[in-house]
């Protein structure tokens, strides 16, 4: 005789949900290492990528501009620095040529009329000085000028560039989403195949766990690689797909329900003492004058004043046999499971009709 697969106690189930729980996280991030190893594969450079849009004749030109152009602002700078000082040192000599000249009055003239030759050639210098500085900056606005003629023509071509090179990032990223995809999608096939083409396989938790931390990260690479206007459609026509599946699930369960599944239902009726196809009370013996529902089954406890003899019953309501005699050893045993319990022998059950 077949030996039926044995009920693991409560702890039992916890602890293996609770390790499935884990493991699915375990893979979620093992999953999520290598999603993140690939986003590190180095992007597309751009010098090199529009290298061949640009003249580089008009670059070298436009760089020799821009650094001339620098060398006469630091001339300017340090010119205006100059001139600044020159301006203070023609301040502090008419000072002191006042003071020279108030001297003079009374002695001799000497000292004052040399300050104020010096006063003059301090003076040229600085309009000597203002003169270089004005020619600077007319030469710096000339260079400026090539310059913005020069980018000019350069810019002509930066467009399309840019353009180029953003497909190039565009076809960039679409390769680390393919490459990611590549890693997902297997692990996700893979482990859907098995669940569904081995569900009683020992490894059934272990395919599940891996199977929906493979689900979660591709709805992750969905999420972050397909367009936001488009990516809303495909999340509400999978949860609409998945709750299409599971509703067909349901009505399978119950229109077709397996023979694991009858038997199931079949002893849980029994254990409360309720009708296994219309759920109406088996009122036999110490409960034949008692009422209860399938939640207040086990408060209604029935008097026992005497053993009574076991008899045949048929359900009073849709007339399904629920204890029968026994072919084999002649004594009542449940018509609906599969083993009598006195003798042990086994009988089919038949499959309801829905």
């Amino acid at each position: 005789m077949k030996n039926k697969k044995r009920i693991a106690s409560w702890g039992t189930r916890l602890t293996i949900n609770f390790f499935t729980l884990v493991l699915c996280l375990l893979f979620f991030w093992f999953l999520g290492f290598i999603i993140k190893d690939l986003r590190t594969l180095p992007p597309p450079d751009y010098h090199t990528s529009t290298a061949s849009f640009f003249d580089p004749k008009l670059q070298s030109e436009s760089a020799e501009l821009a650094k001339r152009i620098d060398d006469k602002k630091q001339t300017i700078t340090m010119k205006r620095r100059q001139e600044e000082l020159l301006r203070r040192t023609l301040e502090e000599l008419e000072k002191s040529l006042t003071r020279l000249g108030r001297i003079s009055e009374d002695g001799d003239s000497d000292v004052a009329v040399r300050a104020e030759q010096q006063i003059l050639e301090q003076r040229k210098q600085h309009i000597e000085l203002g003169m270089e500085i004005v020619i600077a900056v007319s030469e710096t606005e000339s260079l400026e000028r090539q310059k913005a003629e020069v980018d000019k023509k350069l810019s002509v071509n930066e467009e399309e560039a840019r353009m180029h090179y953003a497909k190039k990032c565009d076809w960039h990223r679409t390769l680390i989403a393919l490459y990611q995809a590549c890693v997902l999608i297997p692990f996700f096939i893979i482990s859907l195949y098995c669940l569904v083409r081995y569900p009683k396989s020992a490894f059934f938790r272990i395919l599940l766990a891996l199977g929906v931390a493979a689900f979660i990260q591709i709805g992750f690479l969905m999420f972050e690689y397909f367009p936001r206007e488009y990516f809303k459609y495909i999340l509400i026509a999978s949860l609409i797909i998945a709750v299409v599946w599971l509703l067909i699930y349901a009505l399978r369960s119950v229109t077709k329900p397996t023979f694991e599944r009858i038997l199931k239902q079949n002893r849980e009726s029994y254990e409360r003492f309720l009708c296994v196809n219309c759920e109406f009370p088996i009122r036999t013996g110490p409960r034949t004058f008692l009422y209860w529902t399938r939640r207040t089954v086990h408060k209604v406890l029935p008097k026992m004043e005497g053993a009574e003899d076991e008899k045949t019953y048929q359900c009073p309501y849709c007339g399904t046999s629920l204890y029968e005699t026994c072919s084999v050893c002649g004594n009542v045993r449940h018509a609906q499971l599969e083993f009598c319990r006195h003798c042990g022998v086994k009988k089919e059950i038949e499959t309801p009709e829905i």
